[in-house]
């Protein structure tokens, strides 16, 4: 199992280990989050597994993850785009860093990388993390969102307020 970046409250490497310890010892780590956008400027949405330990059967980002000890937060954003939709070879623009806390079941500390890219190809999401994919228009994701807010992760939420800041008006 890859360790996961551990980082001070600046954003500064510390050092790294599990998931699990981050949890466990409330150490903040890195994130990496990704939105894509079609032509129609309509959002790709993931909807979790239901065997996924971390919010199962919930609506999350294009694509997410953990930045892997020795990774930048764009690494982390390719490598976990080809490997939760299929997706490789597209420009990503990072657009926002932002730190969250999460409370759940136990104190997530996150340092958050915001990438956003357009992209009308096919999407192949992975079965063991993904159960399904959705183009979402803008207006009715943040309908969603407000409506069913138990559907969708915290941290999609809180990534999609900071993505709203960017979208054209």
């Amino acid at each position: 199992m890859a360790k996961i970046t551990f980082v001070d409250e600046n954003d500064n490497v510390i050092g790294a280990g599990t998931k699990k310890e981050a949890l466990e010892k409330s150490i903040a780590h890195r994130i990496a989050r990704i939105y894509l956008f079609n032509s129609k400027g309509e959002i790709l949405m993931q909807k979790r597994s239901a065997t996924v330990t971390s919010n199962p059967n919930k609506w999350d980002q294009s694509a997410a993850g953990h930045v892997d000890e020795g990774e930048t937060y764009e690494q982390a954003a390719y490598r976990e785009m080809e490997e939760e939709v299929g997706i490789e070879g597209i420009p990503l623009k990072e657009i926002a860093k932002y730190y969250q806390e999460e409370t759940d079941e136990r104190r997530r500390k996150r340092f958050n990388m915001l990438y956003v890219a357009n992209y009308d190809g096919v999407v192949t999401p992975d079965g063991d993390e993904v159960s399904e994919v959705k183009w979402f228009p803008p207006e009715e994701l943040e309908r969603r969102m407000k409506e069913h807010h138990d559907e969708f992760t915290q941290g999609s939420i809180k990534s999609f307020e900071v993505l709203k800041k960017y979208l054209p008006k």
